[in-house]
């Protein structure tokens, strides 16, 4: 975790990202950056399926996995010990599928509070990656409500509809319509990159979560 947290992307990979999204200030990706460094994280505490509960979080992961996957093979295994895989989600979720999500976005929600130190059910304040899109004002980004996430923990805690040993996670940026069905606080503004991804691994598979854009767990 030390090390993790130490760890800076390169300037060349920022250029890149800078070419995909001119309109975002450079002051922004050290928040960007930030919001990557937990969901993996994440990975390190407890290797299951989490929700990716931030656009531009997200925005950087794709540039990572689409033009410098060398570089993005050699950082997973360094921190995670295996390969971070990002799939495709449905865009029309069934039932258990919507469930699956629910949960992962509670798993993402579990994890992120306990490695800032925060009580998943009585914080006051939202894990820094739950904060990056409203933060840096990423256009369509995801805003989440602070009581929404609480009930949802709470409710996915006591229901325990999907195991908690997946070893992949996902994300949808069908994000508003996905909220509206469950009733939350959660809204998007939009997205500059419009994703429905999941990850994968040799030994799991779940969807993405309502409320995010893409996701990511386990290996390969």
């Amino acid at each position: 975790m030390k090390e993790l947290e130490s760890f800076q992307i390169p300037d060349y990979i920022w250029t890149a990202f800078r070419k995909r999204h001119p309109n975002i200030s450079v002051t922004s990706y050290k928040h960007i950056e930030d919001g990557f460094k937990d969901y993996l994280a994440l990975h390190i505490w407890i290797k299951q399926a989490y929700a990716m509960p931030s656009h531009s979080v997200d925005a950087l992961w794709h540039l990572l996995i689409e033009e410098y996957d060398s570089y993005y093979h050699v950082m997973c295994e360094t921190f995670l010990g295996y390969h971070l895989i990002h799939k495709p989600h449905d865009q029309a979720p069934t039932d258990s599928q919507k469930i699956s999500q629910r949960q992962q976005l509670a798993n993402t929600w579990q994890a992120a509070c306990h490695i800032h130190g925060l009580d998943p059910q009585k914080t006051h304040i939202l894990p820094r990656i739950f904060q990056v899109d409203a933060h840096i004002r990423w256009e369509q980004g995801l805003i989440f409500s602070l009581p929404f996430l609480i009930v949802l923990y709470t409710q996915m805690s006591a229901t325990s509809a999907i195991p908690n040993d997946q070893a992949m996670s996902s994300c949808s940026s069908t994000s508003t319509t996905a909220c509206s069905s469950m009733t939350t606080s959660c809204t998007s503004s939009g997205s500059s990159h419009d994703s429905n991804h999941s990850s994968n691994s040799s030994d799991s598979s779940s969807s993405c979560s309502s409320c995010s854009s893409c996701g990511g767990g386990g290996g390969d």
